[in-house]
C-alpha cells in the first residue's frame, strides 16, 4: 500500500514521548516538523494533551511532527490509539513544514472542548519536559 497519508502529531506520539513507539506499529516515517497554519488552543489533560480546532483563543499555532503512513496504519495503530472516533476526533488542517516551508494537509486528532489547563506556546514537548 503506497503512504500517501499524511499525520501531524502533537503530544505524546512525538519522538522522546511515552506513545512514540506506536509511529513505528503504523509504519509511518517523518516528513518533517512543522506547525499548524491556523491558531488553535492545546490543552493538558495530565499526562497528554487535547486541541480543540474550535476554539483559538490563545492564538497560536501547534507545533507538530508530520509523519508519512497508510490507510492500515492510520485506521489500525494511529486511530486506536486515540480512540477515534469515540474518543478523539479526526480532521484535516494545514501544516507549514518547518525544512520546505511548503503547507501540506496532514490528519490530526482533536478533542473539540474549551479547556481551563492551556499549553499556551502550542509546544507539548516543551511543555511536558520542562515539568
Amino acid at each position: 500500500m503506497d503512504k500517501d497519508i499524511l499525520v501531524a502529531v502533537y503530544g505524546s506520539l512525538r519522538q522522546g514521548l511515552g506513545n512514540h513507539h506506536v509511529i513505528g506499529l503504523a509504519n509511518a516515517e517523518l516528513v518533517d516538523t512543522g506547525k499548524t497554519v491556523n491558531n488553535y488552543n492545546m490543552y493538558s489533560l495530565g499526562a497528554f494533551p487535547s486541541v480543540s480546532l474550535e476554539h483559538s483563543s490563545h492564538e497560536t499555532p501547534l507545533v507538530v511532527e508530520v509523519y508519512r503512513t497508510d490507510e492500515q496504519g492510520l485506521t489500525g495503530p494511529l486511530d486506536g490509539l486515540e480512540g477515534y472516533p469515540t474518543f478523539y476526533n479526526r480532521s484535516q488542517v494545514d501544516v507549514v513544514l518547518d525544512d520546505s516551508g511548503e503547507t501540506v494537509r496532514a490528519w490530526i486528532y482533536h478533542i473539540d472542548e474549551d479547556k481551563t489547563m492551556p499549553v499556551k506556546d502550542g509546544d507539548w514537548f516543551k511543555y511536558k519536559t520542562k515539568e
